[in-house]
């Protein structure tokens, strides 16, 4: 049956010549035109017999793969590949080929077959996606592929139980027997994905053998090349099944079993963990101190980051995990879907909402929950308030850690990571960094990890990636795919009349209305991204999206409640000029970019992670921050300014073309303006193909560069240009060049002391923090030395500059233990978490803030209007910020700009009412409002001790919410961190009696059961509740009861499993080799619970009683 590997190897360097590489090459690039719709006039001078002779390779590469892995001393790598070699070729032959449908279905079986062999397993899903067969075997094949299992269930039981044929020959018997065993294979292994039961997983093999033989000889060929593939799916599905994978490598008491059980109820069930995870699990499970996970992106870096988790809390009951998300948005996303793991184990995930401020609430959520997201501004607050959380951290998780560099928001976050690194390094606790563009991943292992041998890489993805080039002439649309065989769409779309409408003019008349029709036509196979770095060019090509659609194009089936939810928001949020968001969402358009406001970018969100859209239009924002699957990018204009954005930021969003289980390829359009016209010249269409071919070309990604790095070698550079001694300059610093003396030219040089105290205002929080964690004694200096030792910024540094740096960091960190009077006052600088240069500024104005407070809470006890006391306490809190806290705003808000909005702001009026009254309303509400006056009330409330004034801490801290989320009082606020993410329903929730004095968890918890007071909730309220209800329901077990009962039989086995077929409920063993026929009555509801996975009735002292190991089904 297997071939010997001498001839296997002549086979395959025949099959690797120049003209069979040819015809694959062909079938490539066929398959891309078919894919796209092409009409066959513009094809290419195809070989006439493509089909065929494509098809005899394909099996050839089958019968040469499955040899080498059946052949066990041989190459089984190699025979994997190969067999994902041959899988890819006939599903590009017969998947878009509408020619050959007598063929079609039997061969893309056996391609998915192949693909599923070779640990492809998305591929593999989505070629037989929608495959049909006409025989009891290949529709259970087909099944299993997919993850159907309650068809697969379906499909097994209507075979075990039909008889046997009485008159179709030996031929016909056997079939019947094949089909027959293999469902009952087919029912072992579906116990053996909900149990872990490997006993009689193992046994299949032998039986598939035998399967073997009979289909070998009633020359049964389909059948037989069908067993042949099965017996190696077995084979390689047991590698990478979580049953074999994880118990290895977890603790006992990780909750490993329930863990793979919750994995394998997901839609689609997740029952494989893909080769890019298995690689990486052992280097980061065990006694190691953390990791670089750099996988792809679709990968699968957050399902080895869970296994961690898992990991990590599998030890005392109090252990905590702090993730790490660089943006709200994308803490969102993880929140929802750690929860959708964790919670069915229970295991408590909050996500902490919000800036850099911490109240009450959130130090509720931290109390109640052991993983807990958050942004690392959000993270440092809840840090610095003191109240030890981080001391029960068992695992930090950094997402998106190749967000670091140059920018102050990147600094700030490296300093505090420096600090969070040595402090897990102290107190071993383990840290892990995912990314998927890490070009010097080692130099971050050694960073979090202390060796830069802990990187876990991997270039596999389950897509494969096709570039190509959208090319604009001014009549034609050209598409040029990179690939062998060089395919092209000559005329992909042709200029002519839109058709509908008062415009005379051809479309498409320019390159985004180009970009915008091939968007159109592309969205037809899959979801297309139009990538635009400049966020106010997005609008422009929604509209062109819009007329190519057409005026017939339908309203897109958005889930009602979403969209009622979104459209209200977006009422509430957005003026007429942004109303095109509204309607291109109506039509499956998504508009996404940082110049939305914050509420509709969230529901927007919400709505996409709901239902694929058909397009989206959207900036970096997205790109980076949200994991969003798209089949097909295209660029439309890298230039966020007059630059364009860098190779890792590109391949960053680029690397989002193609969906696991969507997407067997994605696609990424680069597209050019070739039409040359008086105001577009020649060698501007030169430059722009220039860069596309860099960016597509380039394999080298830009390394992560330390921001601290770039600082202070500044710092150093200005020192060498000026001719400035290092000593005098270490000197002058540690003495706030108080005496400048020789460094004086360094002060000219560098733009004066306030510019390099600006410098330095990204670090000199966190120096001070350091300095009370990690020394010694107070005014000892060497924790410098053994922290930044091992930061990133001394790793990148010359050899010749690592101890410079050490010095300067050394005279900084003295400088300012000069300027604080005492190591309370420090303390409290230090809690305020912001700049000093504002935090002393806060200090020496302390009473200040105590007599606001003081006044505030008498006038509340006088029964003055609240909204009445906040406006007026934060307008005196704006007064003092933009004169002493200036440099932390972009740009200082006018104050009559600020007394037009605030009290409508204050008191959660829509956006869409304040923006009539002032023009700034957008960038007020976002930055001003929305972070930094908010971070500068909190540092306020960090201030005051927490003992002796803690209402005045509890003050502060609840204003700086209320001024961060535009919303009036605590009990919103809450309402809001819960889960209702509109500030008019929060305000109309709140004047429930059962939503008050309740915690973040309490008030979920209420809304979740909020049912007998909604009648009198408008329409808008009860869909944000039964939204939230919906997306909790998921993490809730379904309750099932039937009462203990006896058999007459006494032969049986310890376990029968129940089974329904024809409106007739069996007992059954697990192979079905024993049935028993029951009846469903009211007593015992056998019809309620028939087939559901992990449901089975044990036998136990003469009484059969119902078990479950299925996380979601708890028995009453």
């Amino acid at each position: 049956m297997s071939i010997p590997p001498k001839i296997v190897k002549e086979l395959l360097d025949a099959l690797s010549q120049e003209r069979v590489a040819n015809i694959i090459a062909q079938a490539d690039a066929r398959r891309i035109l078919q894919e796209v719709e092409e009409s066959t006039e513009h094809y290419p001078s195809f070989d006439p017999q493509l089909t065929e002779k494509a098809t005899h390779v394909a099996y050839a590469l089958i019968s040469c793969g499955c040899s080498l892995i059946e052949n066990k001393d041989s190459y089984p790598k190699e025979g994997l590949a190969t067999l994902e070699r041959a899988g890819k070729i006939l599903s590009d032959i017969f998947r878009f080929n509408r020619n050959d449908v007598e063929n079609r279905d039997n061969n893309l079986l056996i391609a998915g077959m192949a693909l599923y062999a070779a640990k492809q397993y998305s591929r593999a899903f989505i070629v037989l996606k929608d495959v049909s067969s006409t025989f009891k075997v290949g529709q259970m094949v087909i099944a299993f592929v997919k993850k159907d299992f309650e068809q697969l269930n379906n499909i097994a039981n209507s075979v075990i139980f039909s008889p046997a044929p009485e008159s179709k020959g030996f031929r016909g018997f056997d079939e019947w027997v094949i089909s027959h065993e293999i469902a009952r294979c087919f029912l072992i292994l579906m116990d053996f994905i909900d149990s872990g039961n490997k006993e009689n997983f193992e046994d299949l093999s032998g039986v598939l053998k035998n399967l073997l033989l009979i289909s070998s000889e009633d020359s049964l060929t389909l059948y037989w090349l069908i067993i042949r593939l099965l017996n190696i799916i077995l084979s390689t599905f047991r590698d990478s099944s979580l049953w074999y994978v994880l118990p290895p490598l977890l603790p006992e008491g990780s909750s490993a079993d329930k863990y793979i059980r919750v994995l394998g109820n997901y839609i689609p069930p997740v029952i494989e963990m893909w080769p890019s995870q298995t690689d990486s699990l052992p280097l980061v499970l065990g006694e190691r101190s953390g990791a670089v996970i750099n996988l792809r992106t679709s990968a699968g870096k957050t399902r080895v980051a869970e296994v961690a988790i898992l990991e990590a809390l599998s030890g005392d009951s109090g252990n905590k995990i702090l993730y790490l998300a660089p943006f709200r948005s994308l803490a969102l996303e993880i929140e929802q879907s750690l929860n959708r793991t964790f919670a069915p184990l229970g295991i408590a995930v909050s996500q902490l909402y919000g800036g850099a401020t911490v109240n009450v609430s959130d130090v509720e959520l931290v109390s109640e929950s052991q993983i807990i997201i958050a942004t690392p501004e959000k993270a440092k607050a809840l840090i610095r308030s003191g109240n030890r959380f981080e001391l029960d951290v068992e695992l930090i998780v950094i997402d998106e850690g190749h967000l670091l560099g140059a920018d102050k928001r990147c600094i700030r976050n490296e300093m505090f990571l420096t600090h969070m690194i040595e402090f897990a390094s102290r107190n071993k606790t383990k840290v892990l960094l995912l990314s998927a563009v890490l070009p010097n991943a080692n130099e971050l292992a050694q960073w979090i990890a202390g060796d830069s041998e802990l990187v876990a890489k991997s270039a596999w993805k389950p897509s494969s990636e096709r570039y190509g080039f959208l090319i604009w002439d001014g009549v034609y649309v050209r598409l040029e795919w990179k690939s062998e065989g060089k395919p092209y769409n000559p005329k992909f779309i042709q200029k002519g009349p839109l058709g509908f409408g008062k415009r005379r003019t051809l479309f498409p008349k320019n390159k985004n209305e180009a970009i915008a029709a091939t968007a159109v036509k592309l969205a037809r196979s899959g979801t297309v991204m139009i990538y635009c770095a400049r966020a106010n060019s997005i609008f422009g090509i929604a509209k062109s999206v819009l007329m190519a659609m057409g005026e017939e194009q339908g309203d897109y089936p958005w889930n009602s409640s979403l969209w009622s939810m979104f459209h209200s928001v977006c009422r509430e949020e957005l003026d007429e000029s942004d109303k095109v968001v509204l309607s291109a969402a109506r039509k499956g358009i998504i508009c996404h970019s940082n110049r939305l406001p914050t509420l509709v970018r969230m529901a927007i969100e919400k709505l996409m992670r709901s239902k694929p859209p058909l397009v989206i239009i959207a900036s970096s924002t997205l790109g980076q921050g949200v994991n969003v699957g798209v089949s097909t990018v295209i660029v439309a204009s890298p230039y966020y300014s007059d630059k364009p954005i860098s190779n890792r930021d590109f391949w960053n969003i680029c690397g989002r073309a193609g969906r696991a289980f969507s997407d067997t390829e994605g696609k990424i359009l680069y597209s050019l303006d070739a039409h040359v016209t008086k105001q577009r010249e020649q060698w501007q269409v030169r430059k722009d193909a220039s860069l596309a071919q860099h960016y597509l070309d380039s394999l080298q990604l830009e390394k992560v560069e330390s921001g601290l790095h770039v600082v202070l070698n500044h710092i150093l550079k200005v020192a060498e240009q000026t001719n400035t001694d290092l000593s005098i300059l270490v000197e002058a610093i540690a003495n706030d060049f108080q005496e400048t003396g020789d460094a004086d030219s360094f002060l000219v040089g560098f733009g004066g002391l306030r510019e390099f105290d600006k410098w330095f205002d990204f670090l000199d929080d966190e120096l001070l923090a350091m300095h009370e964690d990690f020394a010694i004694e107070d005014r000892n200096l060497d924790w410098v030395d053994d922290v930044f030792r091992k930061s990133l910024a001394v790793i990148q540094a010359d050899a010749q500059d690592k101890g410079k740096y050490l010095q300067l960091l050394r005279a900084r960190t003295s400088s300012l233990l000069n300027r604080s009077k005492s190591q309370t006052q420090r303390k409290k600088l230090v809690a305020s978490g912001i700049p000093l240069s504002v935090s002393q500024f806060i200090l020496d104005d302390l009473e200040l803030f105590r007599n606001l407070a003081t006044s505030f809470m008498q006038e509340l006890k006088e029964e003055r209007n609240r909204i009445d006391l906040l406006d007026k306490t934060v307008h005196e809190l704006e007064i003092w910020s933009n004169q002493y806290a200036a440099v932390l705003f972009d740009r200082v808000p006018l104050q009559p700009s600020l007394d037009n909005i605030r009290y409508d702001w204050l008191s959660g009026r829509s956006l869409a009412s304040i923006r009539s009254k002032d023009k700034n309303a957008d960038t007020i509400s976002k930055d001003y409002y929305g972070f930094t006056l908010p971070w500068i009330i909190h540092a306020v409330s960090q201030m005051f001790d927490p003992v002796s004034e803690e209402e005045i801490v509890h003050l502060f801290s609840n204003i700086a919410m209320c001024v961060e989320l535009g919303l009036p009082d605590e009990t919103t606020v809450k309402i809001f961190m819960a889960g209702i993410r509109s500030r008019s329903t929060a305000l109309e929730l709140s004047e429930l009696d059962a939503l008050q004095n309740k915690s973040v968890n309490e008030v979920k918890k209420t809304l979740l059961d909020l049912s007998a007071e909604t009648d009198r909730l408008s329409h808008g309220s009860r869909d944000w509740i039964n939204s939230l209800a919906e997306l909790h329901k998921a993490y809730r077990p379904v309750k099932v009861r039937v009462p203990k009962f006896t058999l007459e039989r006494k032969d049986l086995p310890s376990r029968l499993y129940l089974r329904e077929y024809k409106g007739k409920y069996y007992l059954t063993s697990l192979d079905c080799t024993q049935i028993v026929k029951v009846e469903s009555s009211d007593k015992f509801s056998f019809g309620k619970i028939a087939n559901t996975r992990g449901l089975y009735f044990e036998f136990n002292q003469g009484i059969w009683e119902l078990q479950s190991y299925n996380p979601l089904v708890v028995l009453e």
